[in-house]
């Protein structure tokens, strides 16, 4: 049997390809249309939330929304009632791309599971699910281990 990794590595970064061939006028790298996504989804998310919800260590996060902040996407600001607390926003420049990082998103699935039936997309999406949980705790378990170190 293949490896899993190696057909959802294959897809991930077909997936970068198709969302860059799709929206060639955006400054966006293919990893940062999920930025765009969570943030107009849920203004002032802190820094921490987005990386727990995107699955990206908060380094690698903090670098991505830099690059944003500099190229007049996102706005950072410190939480009024803890410092320690980044929130990120929206610019209007995020805000007007926000639909059509969706309607690529939403045509990327769309093309992936066109040819499966009904039942066998809920199937697989059921199936995914249960995987990325696992996968999560996995590493939940493993934060939670050098926390305790």
């Amino acid at each position: 049997m293949d490896s899993l990794m190696k057909y959802i590595n294959r897809i991930h970064r077909c997936g970068g390809q198709y969302r860059s061939m799709r929206l060639p006028k955006s400054e966006l790298s293919p990893h940062q249309h999920i930025y765009i996504f969570h943030i107009c989804r849920n203004p002032g998310i802190s820094q921490y939330e987005l990386s727990k919800r995107i699955c990206i260590n908060k380094s690698n996060v903090t670098r991505q929304l830099s690059i944003l902040e500099k190229n007049g996407y996102i706005i950072r600001q410190s939480d009024e009632n803890d410092h320690r607390i980044m929130r990120v926003f929206p610019t209007d420049t995020a805000k007007n791309l926000y639909p059509d990082v969706l309607r690529i998103m939403t045509e990327w699935n769309n093309l992936l599971l066109a040819e499966l039936s009904d039942l066998e997309k809920e199937q697989f999406i059921t199936l995914l699910e249960r995987l990325t949980n696992k996968a999560i705790a996995a590493i939940s378990i493993d934060n939670s281990k050098e926390v305790n170190q």
